[in-house]
Order: C-alpha cells, then structure tokens, then sequence
C-alpha cells in the first residue's frame, strides 16, 4: 500500500556536504562544513527536495545512482535485488514513521529526541538499518544541523560517529549530493514504482546438491604440512592455554568447562567427549563477529565498554578499547589484525602485545587502507603477499532479540568479489592493485588462512548452501590474474563459515529454525520444549567436514541462547561468541569438537 511520506522544505543552509575518502566519515570535511557557527534554528536545512520526474524515468535515475547497470555504489556490499530493496523500504517507511516525524526542529531539545530516537533499541548504538535508504542522507546538512542543534559546542564527536556507522555507501565511494539523495528518496517515498522495469527479477534458487571435487582432499593432504597451522607450529607460536599441555586438548584447562559452572545456564557440549570451556564473561553488549589471532590470545569484536570496539588481551585479563566499528580480522601468521571504521585500519600485531591501553589507530603501526571494503576477510599466502577479500554481504547481528531464521542470501546476478593484494614494507600494509572476480548470486565470502580457497554462501531451494572455491592466483605485472573455479558445494543452512589452519574443517552457526525439531532430537514440532526453543530463539554452532561433507553439530543451546560467529585458532581450537538473553550477558568460549572429531 502507498503511504505518504512527509515533505518539509526550507532554505538550504550554506554548508558542504560531509564526505570523507571512504564516503562514510566526516573527518574530512570541507573547512565551512566544520566551522562551529551558530545554529539558526528557525531556518533548518532541507531533508529533501521534491522531484517531478514521471515514475519510470524516475526509477531508472535511482536505480543507475544505487548501482544498477553496473555502476558499483551499493552494489558493491548488498545485492539489488527488488526483495532488498523493498526490504529498504520498510526500513525507511519505519524510520520516518518513528524518528523522522519532525523534519523542522527548532529547540535542541527536538534534535535531541531524534537523536535519541535513531539509536537501535538492542545496543544504543547508530545503525543504518534504523533509517533504511534515508542512510545515504547521513552526512548531508539535515543530519549535520540536528546533531548541532542537538549537543551544541559538543556536536562533531557524536556526529562523526554517526556518520561513520549510518553513512552510505561506503568503501571509497563517494556520497550522494543533495540532488542525487533527493531522486532516490523521491523513488522511496512513491513505494519504488516501476522497481519490476530497473531491477531485473530475483533468482529462482535451484536444489542444493551437495558436490566435492578431487581438489578438496589434494588440498587438505597439502595443508597438512603447508597450511598454517603447520606453518605456525614449526615456527614455535605457542597457543594461548597451551604452556605445560602434554596434548593440545590439554590446553586452556585452567578455564572452567561448560558443565562444570552455574554460568551455562544450561547450554553445553553436544558430542560426547567434547569440552567447551567459558575464557571470558563480557559485560557489554558485542556488535557482528568475533575473530581471534592466530593464536588465540587476543579476541576482537564491535561494541566495548569504552569504545566502539574492543580487542580482549586473554593473557593479561583485560580490555583494550579501540577507535573503531567492527568486522576484526587477524592474518594467519600472528603479525596484524585489522578493524573497520573511518576506513579499513590495519596494525601490526606488536601494538597489541605492547600492551597499550587503548587503540586510536594513528599509532605507527597502523595503516589505513580505504579501498578494503567492509565485511573484509584475510589470508595470506606462505612466504608470499597478504590477502583480503570483500564483496556483496548480509549483515549478521543476531541474538541480541529473537532471531528465528539465517540471514538472507539476497546477493545479485552482478555480485563479484574484490581481491586485495598487499604486503608490509616494515612500516606499512602496502596493496596492490585490486582484483575483481564475478561470483554471480554468491556472496559473504570469506578467505582460507592459506589464501587458497574461499568460501560464499548462495540461495539454494529449502535454504542457502556453502560455495567452496579454489583462488588461483597468477602473478602479473605488481598484482595478479586471479581465477576462481567452483571445487565444492555443501548444502548445509548457517551463518558466516570459515576455515580451520589445516584447512580441513569448516564452522558456522546456524539459527534454529521450524525444520530443526528433529536434528535437534525433539519428537516433532510441536514438541512443548522445541516450540519454547523457538519462540525465544537459539543458534547452535556447527563443524564440518571439507573431504566428506559430514556436519557435527558443537553446541545444545538452550531458549534465548545463542553460540554465533565460530572461528579457529591455529592449533585446532574453536572460538565461539554466546550471547544469552536469558542472563543479559555475553561469555567468549573455546571448544575443542574439531581435535575430538579429528581424533583416529
């Protein structure tokens, strides 16, 4: 149904559009958008302009400015698909309906209650689904005036975090101008008219049929003393937990298990002979992933006590803050980690063990890469260059309410990934030119350690599926000819699967959703305690076999408890973020199900 969206026009403030190298922070703004000017509070800055283009003409303008035809801007991270797009519009229709109501404030207290207002309910925090498409408006004048009106002397701190969390696009593209803005919330405002005539159908996904080339195994022999965790072993890195440990399951013993303390509230190990011990209880509330180093001591997620991000020193028992967003990475080597915010910024891993009471990445041992777009993730290739990889992304932030289902593979036919190479000169992470590569309908892809496989997920009939693909790599000139042929699908549902240092296995998380009764050993659906389990939502944690495809689950979680984002560290150890809503806390935990199932 059509709704009407509100419209108030006023005179335009003489201010420049915000608009940093990566599109999504204010810190390099032009010099008279930053000047601390008195508010004129009775003549507020337009949100948006009326725009008298007939419907098809419009449609095509705002598909060609979101990306459509191959243009790149939105595109790049989310596909354009028309259920995504629609999906926006809800977005921003419950936006407007809620925070946008007042498109004239006057008072600060009236841009304080927009401010308030667009902050998530689920951690206080600035999120561009708050908004919907008004998110490309972020760095506009609008918002700018508010968050003037709104803190007054103290406006540029909290509005360049907004800007750097809610402005669109981003990944060194550049900002849509008032007039660009205004033609997509014109085609926003009409409910998308003639979306059927710009944006080409969404795929039908065709059956999953699990397949495992001969490349899997070839690949997972080689590793086995070419992989990193190999690598790192013969290199003498010592694994966190591990000093004294006759046995590799020995290590982290002095961590209470799952089973043997109140804190579990019930979730616990679901193989036999499994043990998942609880490193850490965290008092705040985690954004998106959690990875780890290479060798598990330092773990790093969004969100913090202090900042908007946080890295947790294991070993010394500690939180460092950190002056970034979210999506941490760490190479495969121990040497550096990155976090996204203002840009992609990558340290050396000696910050780190420096012990440094906070990060505001303009320490020497940070670089700044832009061109890195979000939802990045990191290999590195032995005795060669780093990698990364980036391409089209569904946002993952469950747990933190009720999450019933794994999140969408909406990922358009021109979904491609973009490879960065780079090295570190000594002083800084250096990249090579970039390689783009089509991977049409697949997207979240992420890296192996070994920066020789990658891994998407894609649309299959009942569900999404795993796409597991070889990275052939051939030098060329200062960057590379890269070829990504398809070695192996697996039709299993989750969330974010990543790769053990052998290369052997793979992890994700799953949500539990209206099938799972019976894996879950419920007598059917109906079943009291499985309609419970539901209704408050849950996600387990998963392993699975590269050369076999069998699928073990890790976890019993129990209602409102949720064991997201596994990874490895790289002796064979899995690292799992829990957040249970049943306590209001979050615990970091480490399992050790892959050296159980590896075990002869």
């Amino acid at each position: 149904m059509t709704h009407t969206r509100c419209l108030v026009v006023f005179s335009v403030l003489m201010w420049g559009a915000c608009g940093g190298d990566d599109g999504n922070s204010g810190d390099d703004a032009p010099a008279d958008a930053s000047v601390d000017a008195p508010i004129d509070a009775a003549i507020p800055p337009v949100f948006r302009n009326p725009v008298a283009l007939p419907d098809l003409e419009l449609a095509q303008q705002a598909a060609a400015l979101l990306g459509e035809g191959g243009g790149k801007m939105c595109d790049a991270c989310h596909g354009l698909t028309r259920t995504r797009l629609l999906d926006w519009d809800v977005m921003t229709e419950a936006g407007e309906g809620t925070c946008l109501t007042d498109l004239a404030p006057t008072t600060p207290a009236a841009a304080m209650t927009i401010v308030t207002c667009l902050r998530s309910s689920l951690d206080s925090r600035w999120h561009p689904d708050t908004i919907g498409i008004y998110a490309t408006a972020a760095g506009l004048p609008w918002f700018e005036y508010v968050f003037r009106l709104a803190y007054g002397d103290a406006w540029q701190d909290p509005f360049d975090e907004w800007t750097d969390r809610v402005w669109m696009p981003r990944g060194g593209r550049p900002p849509f101008t008032q007039p660009q803005f205004d033609i997509v919330a014109e085609w926003f405002a009409r409910d998308l008219p003639n979306i059927i005539d710009v944006i080409p159908s969404d795929p039908v996904p065709p059956p999953c049929t699990t397949m495992i080339t001969s490349a899997i195994p070839t690949h997972v022999t080689a590793m086995e003393t070419g992989g990193w965790r190999a690598i790192n072993r013969t290199n003498g890195i010592l694994n966190f937990g591990c000093q004294g440990a006759a046995t590799i399951r020995d290590c982290l013993s002095t961590y209470p298990s799952s089973t043997a303390n109140t804190w579990s509230q019930g979730w616990t190990a679901a193989q036999p002979g499994q043990t998942i011990r609880i490193l850490r209880e965290i008092n705040y509330s985690s954004s998106f992933w959690t990875r780890s180093s290479a060798d598990g001591r330092f773990v790093s997620h969004g969100g913090g006590s202090v900042m908007n991000s946080t890295v947790i020193d294991l070993q010394q028992d500690r939180e460092i803050p950190a002056d970034a967003l979210y999506d941490p990475g760490f190479f495969p080597d121990n040497s550096g980690f990155i976090i996204q915010g203002g840009g992609a910024q990558f340290c050396k891993q000696s910050l780190l063990t420096g012990s440094p009471t906070s990060i505001s990445f303009n320490e020497p041992e940070c670089t700044t890469l832009g061109q890195v777009g979000l939802y990045q993730h990191l290999g590195a290739v032995a005795g060669g260059d780093y990698f990364t990889v980036h391409g089209q992304f569904t946002s993952d932030n469950g747990g933190h309410n009720v999450t019933g289902n794994d999140p969408g593979t909406s990922f358009s036919g021109g979904a491609q990934n973009t490879f960065t190479p780079m090295i570190h000169n000594g002083t800084d992470y250096v990249a090579k030119p970039q390689v783009p590569v089509a991977t049409p309908y697949e997207g979240d892809m992420e890296m192996s350690p070994s920066a020789k496989l990658v891994i998407s997920r894609t649309g299959t009939q009942g569900g999404n599926g795993f796409v597991v693909r070889a990275v052939n790599a051939v030098p060329n000139g200062g960057s590379y000819n890269i070829t990504v042929p398809v070695v192996a699908r697996y039709c299993v549902r989750g969330g974010k699967p990543g790769f053990s240092y052998d290369e052997r296995w793979l992890t994700y998380h799953h949500y539990v959703g209206p099938n799972d009764w019976q894996e879950l050993g419920y007598a059917s659906a109906s079943d009291a305690a499985f309609v419970a389990l539901r209704a408050q939502g849950a996600a387990n944690s998963y392993v699975l076999d590269l050369v076999s495809g069998e699928t073990r689950r890790v976890t019993n979680m129990g209602p409102g408890q949720y064991a997201l984002y596994p990874h490895f560290r790289s002796d064979g150890w899995l690292y799992i973020q829990v957040r249970d809503r049943v306590r209001g806390r979050e615990y970091v935990v480490a399992s050790d199900a892959a050296l159980v199932f590896e075990a002869p």
